[in-house]
């Protein structure tokens, strides 16, 4: 950070936040209508002790017990869970007959339920499903350290693998029990100019491995946004999306936590939401479903699938997620299929239409160079050797020469059309979102559906200007 001129300074604290109710300045992305007053910690004298710091947006990723939540008064909705609430983790290097101690494995028992996660070198994890009476404090309600130990978690570990054993160990290097909060903000943004994040957002079991997950997720899916507002590249409303897909996804992960925290769930029933490939995004402004039929398995809304394909300068396979880095570029995927002489002829008119002034690759792009904004890549169909990649590179028309790449073989994993339910006679155009989504895809018949796609939050340029 250093080196792109930022600086982390410490020790600070937030004092107090104050958001101005100016309509103009709030609605104008250039102003600074948060006013932050930051108390330096380590102050040598009353007059240096405060500092005013106004800012465009502030974000608030300070964990469950978020000062920017509670400062603005943003509620936390839901409750803690029921009956066997507690649960204790203990990381050690286990002396047992259980065979499986070195996979991920849920126990269920008479005596209770544990959850193993082998962890690096000899260290395994152990979720221990405790009861209230073991972790909660009945006069103050909270959790209580003192009344557990490693000791004690062994000994209810040792009761549920039963009738295999659990020696005593020495080598425990870390524990601790805590409670489930199962909740998530009533909001994630005050007039879309300071945002809260990760466990501010959301809380819940770790056990599915969903904390930084989700935390890391939500702050990606607001970065890219921020930095487009920044920047002038998009309008600020595009900042509204953020709470419409994150906070819908977080009601999902409380709702999927609470069965997946009181049954201890198998993990194939869950697989796509832990792994959080099937995050699935609403309709909105940056996810247009209206042309799903042009690739039925290519859902518009979640993740662009990965998929290797041959690229045409080397020959070499490539994954496609390699091409789609987190650089803040829209990824616009032009699969023309099939490289006929009239495919040829239909490629030469499109990159004259895409070349033009009136096209959103030249309208959205801030300075007059297409790759600032957006980044192109020609996926062909078809299985042929070096010589004809090339030349097939070399045929296709600017902006469509950019990167050009063709479905690898089967043995690669190829058959890209197949899996994603595309028809190689057709040209469609797959926008990737810069965080990993699809956004939309369109044929090539209704690229006006893209023109009005980006036309609802990018902002045009005049390149005469």
């Amino acid at each position: 950070m250093r080196d792109h001129g930022l600086e982390v300074e410490r020790p600070r604290r937030p004092l107090a936040i104050e958001i101005s109710q100016d309509v103009d300045q709030l609605s104008s992305p250039s102003s600074y209508p948060v006013k932050v007053t930051v108390e330096h910690l380590d102050a040598i004298d009353d007059e240096s002790k405060t500092e005013i710091v106004h800012a465009r947006f502030v974000v608030g990723a300070d964990g469950a017990h978020s000062w920017v939540r509670k400062t603005l008064g943003i509620e936390m909705d839901g409750e803690q869970t029921g009956d066997l609430t507690g649960f204790g983790v203990i990381d050690l290097i286990p002396e047992t007959n259980f065979p499986d101690i070195r996979n991920r494995t849920v126990i269920h028992s008479t005596n209770g339920s544990c959850m193993v996660i082998p962890r690096e070198g000899d260290t395994v994890r152990l979720y221990i499903q405790l009861s209230d009476a073991d972790v909660v404090d009945p006069l103050t309600g909270r959790v209580d350290k003192s009344r557990m130990n490693p000791e004690k978690l062994l000994s209810v570990s040792r009761k549920i693998l039963h009738p295999f054993e659990l020696a005593d160990t020495k080598a425990i290097e870390w524990w601790t029990i805590y409670i489930i909060g199962q909740r998530v903000a009533s909001s994630y943004t005050v007039k879309d100019r300071v945002f809260i994040a990760g466990d501010a957002c959301h809380t819940h079991s770790p056990k599915a491995g969903q904390g930084m997950n989700a935390s890391m997720n939500d702050t990606h899916n607001l970065a890219w946004k921020l930095a487009h507002v920044v920047r002038g590249w998009s309008s600020p409303s595009v900042l509204k999306t953020y709470e419409q897909e994150r906070r819908k996804y977080a009601q999902d992960l409380i709702n999927f936590d609470k069965e997946f925290a009181s049954l201890f769930s198998a993990f194939q029933t869950f697989g796509g939401f832990t792994s959080g490939t099937s995050v699935h995004y609403s309709p909105s402004a940056i996810v247009d479903p209206r042309h799903q039929e042009c690739a039925e398995n290519l859902v518009i809304g979640q993740r662009m699938l990965p998929q290797i394909f041959v690229r045409a300068a080397d020959a070499r396979p490539i994954e496609i997620q390699d091409l789609l880095p987190s650089d803040i570029r829209f990824k616009v995927l032009f699969f023309v299929g099939n490289l006929t002489e009239a495919r040829i002829t239909e490629l030469n008119l499109l990159a004259e239409e895409m070349s033009k002034p009136s096209s959103f690759l030249c309208k959205y792009s801030a300075d007059g160079n297409i790759s600032t904004v957006f980044e192109i890549i020609t996926i062909t169909a078809g299985k042929e050797g070096r010589d004809k990649l090339l030349a097939r590179a070399c045929i296709l028309p600017y902006p469509l020469d950019k990167v050009s790449i063709i479905p690898s073989s089967i043995s690669l994993g190829g058959g890209a059309y197949e899996r994603f339910g595309m028809d190689p006679k057709q040209i469609t155009l797959v926008v990737v979102r810069p965080d990993g989504y699809v956004g939309t895809i369109v044929p090539s018949t209704a690229v006006a559906d893209l023109e009005n796609y980006f036309g609802s939050f990018l902002i045009p340029h005049d390149l005469d200007s």
